[in-house]
């Protein structure tokens, strides 16, 4: 599982410095419109996919060996798509553009779904010997 851990926290951080740039250039352009995305950016692509790496890193014997492996690429997946979308779609509202951000969304939810199961059900990550 730290092989999930790495990961997950190394597209964090550049997902972090996505976010920060975004930041800075709204405000030194004096434009807000983006804060949504870049708000999005930090929290589900940055902060989200730092803690999904951190737990791995903690948790390292998961029993849900698939889940866990779906839930991780779900995670990077939308955790970075979802907010790059919204981005896009608050410049550009087409129905492509919905449809992109409906799709990058599902992939996120999808990903926070698998990850309570894991919290829930997985019998091996809350016991310690």
């Amino acid at each position: 599982m730290s092989n999930y851990a790495k990961w997950l926290i190394r597209i964090s951080a550049v997902y972090s410095l996505i976010g920060a740039m975004i930041g800075s250039d709204l405000a030194g352009r004096k434009d807000y419109s983006m804060i949504p995305g870049h708000a999005h950016i930090l929290v589900v692509g940055w902060l989200t996919l730092f803690a999904y790496g951190i737990f791995y890193y903690v948790f390292k014997e998961i029993s849900m060996k698939k889940t866990a492996k779906l839930h991780a690429w779900t995670s990077l997946i939308g955790g970075g798509l979802m907010p790059l979308s919204m981005l896009i779609y608050y410049k550009n509202e087409t129905s492509l553009t919905t449809l992109m951000f409906i799709l990058t969304a599902s992939i996120l939810l999808l990903a926070i779904i698998l990850f309570t199961i894991i919290v829930f059900f997985d019998k091996k990550i809350f016991t310690r010997n």
